[in-house]
């Protein structure tokens, strides 16, 4: 029960509609935050392979290309497709099986000491709103310089 004159500003705190700012689909403002945590197809999720973030509507295409990168295997010089590392690591059992072709050669170094491998690159939240804050200042700016060159007429 709400008194009757807190009522308008219950209804626009808990039930007027709004606009996600991600996808701009129209919700109750009491909904907007589990639709950005958990529905939202705009939201940012992280590839499990390679941990780039990206929205979540393109992850499964992602995934597809990324899942199907190989690296090597440096218990049994083996090349690994990504998507398949975890289960390869677990049964691995750490014989060399030079008699298995890939798809790259492995050069003899690799195969003395083993393959090294890359690590994700680490994608922390404070650099990638930095990154989104200078984009938005470059556009900013990029925006006032042309219209003042608008304003001002064309630049010869």
């Amino acid at each position: 029960m709400v008194p009757k004159k807190h009522a308008e500003e219950h209804f626009l705190n808990t039930h007027a509609p709004v606009t996600c700012s991600l996808c701009s689909e129209t919700m109750e403002r009491e909904i907007l935050p589990i639709h950005k945590g958990e529905n939202c197809p705009q939201r940012i999720v992280t590839c499990e392979f390679c941990e780039f973030p990206l929205p979540v509507i393109d992850l499964a295409e992602h995934q597809e290309v990324c899942g199907n990168r190989t690296e090597l295997c440096h218990l049994c010089n083996r090349y690994v497709r990504l998507r398949e590392r975890y289960n390869h690591e677990s049964r691995c059992n750490g014989i060399p099986e030079d008699h298995v072709g890939s798809s790259r050669n492995v050069r003899p170094v690799e195969r003395e000491q083993g393959a090294r491998r890359r690590q994700p690159p680490e994608y922390s939240r404070k650099r990638l709103l930095f990154t989104v804050a200078i984009a938005g200042i470059a556009v900013l700016l990029g925006s006032l310089f042309f219209q003042k060159t608008m304003e001002t007429g064309p630049v010869v």
